[in-house]
């Protein structure tokens, strides 16, 4: 006891007993440890007890989602072992319904290409649309990934697992083969989202970022729609990209390095890199041609970012007067707070200073020569690329 020291004068003797009822037993063990649970309803199912494994499965329903996404999935790779135990039960407990409460726990990242046998097997047994629910539950739905859990894994999964996913799949034939059909449309579906996402950026350098990321899951997509032949999903992949302003150039860049990096095939000819390299090229050529920037030219282009008030308007037409490098303006902080938001933002060669004498204070922009140092650069890279697209992809004029 705290203050008593180190002597044993004290004793304090304490004890619980925990009872339940027999029935609840395998629910209050499968709690604390589900892949026990998991291997002792297939174990009952392999015995000759298929209805004794789907009761006990039904014990599970209250807690399961809670009980296996506290323990597993956060990680994949612990993940992958649980699923392929979920997979042998939701198949022996032969209940559609059972099955589908055994596996709703998951995400699409835990799949993997060893898991092919056992969910082509459940996608036969159960049936397309029982399929598609799953897999569209996997994916989170209509929720953003990270809602749950999927934002950091989702990229890398597409990009390593899904072609071998799909052919998988397909070679299956039947449910299985349309299974992969859903698991690529899905992908597509996601990928969208976010190459939208991407593009919506306002900062250049972040945007650049995203879509760069996205460069091997989207070459992912491609090579899966060979895999399946799926050549509607390709043309909708090509088209979606073409429609695309040309910032959407960093995702092509980085979509067709990564696809140089596969073996040199039929199925990588069939698979849109070709039209993707096409349409990266001609972006390149129109941004080359164009003329480039006389010294005494200081115009910036203030991009759209959906605000239309006085502020912008202001800000807008300094930075579009091709001779001003300078402009002090007074505002109050509220207002001054806008300006720096836009112009950092957009990240800007402009720099903004606060000069704190009178009232209101003044804001000083004032236009930087990044401004040429960075349409140099621009110019040099689209150049590189444009010549490596020659070299790897040869692009028609």
């Amino acid at each position: 006891m705290g203050n008593w020291g180190n002597t044993l004068d004290r004793w304090y003797h304490r004890a619980a007993i925990v009872v339940w009822p027999r029935e609840q037993a395998f629910a209050n063990r499968a709690e604390t440890s589900p892949a026990w649970a998991l291997d002792e309803l297939a174990a009952m199912a392999s015995a000759g007890d298929v209805p004794g494994a789907r009761a006990a499965a039904a014990t599970l329903a209250p807690f399961w989602d809670g009980a296996l996404r506290g323990q597993a999935p956060q990680d994949s790779s612990r993940a992958s072992g649980i699923i392929g135990k979920a997979l042998r039960a939701a198949d022996v407990v032969a209940d559609a319904e059972t099955a589908a409460m055994l596996l709703r726990p998951f995400r699409i990242e835990n799949l993997a290409d060893k898991h092919v046998d056992s969910f082509g097997k459940i996608a036969d047994e159960y049936g397309q649309r029982w399929t598609a629910e799953l897999l569209r539950t996997w994916y989170g739905g209509d929720q953003p990934a990270w809602a749950y859990g999927g934002g950091q894994e989702r990229p890398r999964w597409v990009a390593d697992r899904l072609p071998g996913l799909c052919a998988g799949l397909h070679a299956k034939g039947s449910a299985s083969a349309a299974a992969a059909r859903r698991l690529l449309d899905l992908a597509w579906e996601w990928l969208r989202r976010e190459i939208g996402t991407g593009l919506a950026l306002s900062s250049p350098s972040y945007r650049d970022k995203e879509l760069g990321n996205l460069g091997k899951p989207l070459a992912s997509v491609l090579t899966a729609t060979t895999a399946i032949g799926a050549a509607s999903t390709r043309d909708a992949v090509s088209g979606y990209i073409r429609e695309q302003a040309n910032p959407v150039t960093a995702l092509e860049m980085s979509a067709l390095r990564a696809a140089a990096e596969l073996p040199r095939t039929g199925a990588r000819d069939d698979a849109g890199f070709g039209d993707l390299a096409a349409d990266c090229a001609a972006r390149l050529r129109v941004r080359l041609a164009g003329p480039q920037r006389p010294s005494g030219d200081w115009s910036i282009e203030l991009p759209a970012g959906g605000c239309t008030c006085d502020l912008c308007g202001t800000l807008r037409a300094f930075l579009d007067d091709k001779s001003r490098r300078a402009f002090e303006w007074p505002l109050a902080k509220q207002s001054r707070q806008h300006v720096h938001s836009r112009v950092d933002a957009a990240e800007l060669p402009v720099t903004h200073q606060t000069r704190r004498q009178g009232r209101p204070y003044t804001l000083v922009l004032t236009k930087t020569d990044a401004l040429f140092a960075r349409e140099q650069e621009a110019r040099i890279r689209d150049e590189t690329d444009l010549e490596w697209l020659a070299t790897q992809w040869n692009p028609g004029a």
